[in-house]
Protein backbone atom coordinates (compact mmCIF):
# COMPACT_ATOMS: atom_id res chain seq x y z
CA UNK A 1 0.00 0.00 0.00
CA UNK A 2 2.90 2.35 1.06
CA UNK A 3 4.49 2.09 -2.61
CA UNK A 4 1.16 1.52 -5.28
CA UNK A 5 -1.41 4.46 -3.19
CA UNK A 6 0.83 6.22 -1.56
CA UNK A 7 -0.25 5.57 2.14
CA UNK A 8 1.40 7.60 4.44
CA UNK A 9 2.52 5.94 8.12
CA UNK A 10 2.57 9.13 9.85
CA UNK A 11 -1.14 9.01 9.64
CA UNK A 12 -2.18 6.23 11.71
CA UNK A 13 -3.48 6.76 15.02
CA UNK A 14 -1.96 4.08 16.93
CA UNK A 15 -4.26 3.55 20.16
CA UNK A 16 -3.06 1.08 23.19
CA UNK A 17 -3.63 0.89 26.76
CA UNK A 18 -1.88 0.02 30.10
CA UNK A 19 -2.84 -0.99 33.30
CA UNK A 20 -0.73 1.79 35.69
CA UNK A 21 -0.67 0.47 39.33
CA UNK A 22 -1.41 2.70 41.98
CA UNK A 23 1.69 1.38 44.36
CA UNK A 24 4.22 1.91 41.68
CA UNK A 25 4.78 -1.08 39.96
CA UNK A 26 4.41 -0.89 36.29
CA UNK A 27 3.06 -3.40 34.02
CA UNK A 28 5.90 -4.78 31.84
CA UNK A 29 3.86 -7.30 29.77
CA UNK A 30 5.69 -5.83 26.49
CA UNK A 31 9.30 -5.82 27.85
CA UNK A 32 11.62 -8.40 27.14
CA UNK A 33 15.14 -9.41 28.34
CA UNK A 34 17.18 -12.15 26.16
CA UNK A 35 20.37 -13.70 27.54
CA UNK A 36 22.39 -16.68 27.16
CA UNK A 37 21.78 -18.02 29.89
CA UNK A 38 18.53 -18.30 32.64
CA UNK A 39 19.49 -15.25 35.47
CA UNK A 40 17.18 -16.75 37.71
CA UNK A 41 15.67 -13.72 38.68
CA UNK A 42 12.13 -13.34 39.99
CA UNK A 43 9.93 -10.15 40.95
CA UNK A 44 7.49 -10.63 43.66
CA UNK A 45 4.27 -8.37 42.77
CA UNK A 46 0.96 -8.30 45.05
CA UNK A 47 -1.76 -10.36 43.83
CA UNK A 48 -4.35 -7.61 43.27
CA UNK A 49 -2.70 -4.37 43.56
CA UNK A 50 -5.17 -1.27 42.77
CA UNK A 51 -4.16 -0.15 39.74
CA UNK A 52 -6.02 2.00 37.11
CA UNK A 53 -6.39 1.83 33.12
CA UNK A 54 -5.22 4.40 30.53
CA UNK A 55 -5.44 4.39 26.68
CA UNK A 56 -4.53 6.84 24.72
CA UNK A 57 -3.61 7.60 20.65
CA UNK A 58 -0.76 8.43 19.04
CA UNK A 59 -0.02 9.60 15.71
CA UNK A 60 2.90 11.70 13.72
CA UNK A 61 0.28 14.84 14.47
CA UNK A 62 0.07 14.46 18.13
CA UNK A 63 -1.15 12.46 21.09
CA UNK A 64 -4.74 12.11 22.55
CA UNK A 65 -5.26 11.28 25.52
CA UNK A 66 -4.60 9.68 27.54
CA UNK A 67 -8.24 8.34 29.17
CA UNK A 68 -8.59 6.78 32.39
CA UNK A 69 -10.46 4.25 33.42
CA UNK A 70 -10.98 2.48 37.23
CA UNK A 71 -13.03 -0.67 35.97
CA UNK A 72 -12.63 -3.17 33.95
CA UNK A 73 -12.66 -2.81 30.30
CA UNK A 74 -15.98 -3.44 28.41
CA UNK A 75 -16.56 -2.59 25.14
CA UNK A 76 -19.48 -0.11 26.55
CA UNK A 77 -16.43 1.66 28.18
CA UNK A 78 -14.57 0.97 24.91
CA UNK A 79 -17.01 3.39 23.43
CA UNK A 80 -17.15 6.15 25.62
CA UNK A 81 -13.59 6.43 24.84
CA UNK A 82 -13.63 6.15 21.24
CA UNK A 83 -16.60 8.42 21.53
CA UNK A 84 -14.39 10.85 23.41
CA UNK A 85 -11.10 10.53 21.13
CA UNK A 86 -13.24 11.08 18.05
CA UNK A 87 -14.86 14.40 19.53
CA UNK A 88 -11.34 15.61 20.00
CA UNK A 89 -10.10 14.30 17.18
CA UNK A 90 -12.64 16.77 14.63
CA UNK A 91 -12.02 19.46 16.63
CA UNK A 92 -8.07 18.98 16.25
CA UNK A 93 -9.08 18.28 13.14
CA UNK A 94 -7.28 21.09 10.05
CA UNK A 95 -7.85 18.72 6.56
CA UNK A 96 -10.04 16.28 5.68
CA UNK A 97 -9.95 13.07 7.28
CA UNK A 98 -7.05 10.77 5.87
CA UNK A 99 -6.33 8.94 8.88
CA UNK A 100 -5.74 5.64 9.98
CA UNK A 101 -6.95 3.60 13.46
CA UNK A 102 -5.13 0.85 14.67
CA UNK A 103 -5.92 -0.87 17.74
CA UNK A 104 -5.03 -4.40 19.44
CA UNK A 105 -6.89 -7.27 19.52
CA UNK A 106 -8.20 -7.03 23.25
CA UNK A 107 -11.40 -8.92 23.78
CA UNK A 108 -13.45 -5.74 24.30
CA UNK A 109 -12.30 -3.89 21.06
CA UNK A 110 -13.62 -6.89 19.23
CA UNK A 111 -17.28 -7.24 19.70
CA UNK A 112 -19.86 -5.88 17.42
CA UNK A 113 -20.62 -2.73 19.04
CA UNK A 114 -17.13 -1.84 18.56
CA UNK A 115 -16.67 -2.24 15.14
CA UNK A 116 -19.77 -0.65 13.97
CA UNK A 117 -18.56 2.24 15.78
CA UNK A 118 -15.16 2.25 14.20
CA UNK A 119 -16.99 1.30 10.78
CA UNK A 120 -19.33 4.35 10.88
CA UNK A 121 -16.10 7.21 11.60
CA UNK A 122 -13.38 5.36 10.17
CA UNK A 123 -14.99 2.97 7.11
CA UNK A 124 -12.34 1.07 5.61
CA UNK A 125 -9.60 2.79 7.32
CA UNK A 126 -9.36 0.50 10.16
CA UNK A 127 -6.27 -1.90 11.96
CA UNK A 128 -7.64 -4.01 14.15
CA UNK A 129 -8.10 -7.99 14.60
CA UNK A 130 -11.27 -9.40 13.12
CA UNK A 131 -12.25 -6.18 11.66
CA UNK A 132 -12.50 -7.45 8.11
CA UNK A 133 -14.41 -10.39 8.67
CA UNK A 134 -17.33 -7.77 10.10
CA UNK A 135 -17.02 -5.17 8.03
CA UNK A 136 -15.58 -6.89 4.69
CA UNK A 137 -13.05 -3.54 4.74
CA UNK A 138 -9.93 -2.60 6.64
CA UNK A 139 -6.82 -4.44 7.04
CA UNK A 140 -7.01 -7.45 9.61
CA UNK A 141 -4.26 -7.46 12.73
CA UNK A 142 -1.83 -10.47 12.27
CA UNK A 143 -3.34 -13.06 14.57
CA UNK A 144 -0.83 -13.99 17.45
CA UNK A 145 1.33 -10.84 16.92
CA UNK A 146 2.72 -9.09 19.50
CA UNK A 147 1.05 -5.71 20.78
CA UNK A 148 3.86 -3.33 19.96
CA UNK A 149 2.55 0.31 19.33
CA UNK A 150 4.71 3.65 19.52
CA UNK A 151 2.59 3.91 22.93
CA UNK A 152 4.60 0.76 24.34
CA UNK A 153 7.99 2.44 22.93
CA UNK A 154 6.88 5.60 24.11
CA UNK A 155 4.36 6.95 25.86
CA UNK A 156 4.04 4.52 29.12
CA UNK A 157 7.56 5.01 30.42
CA UNK A 158 6.44 8.61 31.09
Amino acid sequence: MIDSEGFDVGCIWFTDEAHLHLNGIVNKQNWRFWRSENPYWCEAKPLYSPKVTVWAAVCSRGIIGPFFIRETVTSERYVAILEQFVATQQVLEDRPRTEWFMQDGARPHRTEQVFRFLDEYFGNRVIALEYPKFTGAGMDWTPYSPDLTPCDYFLWAH
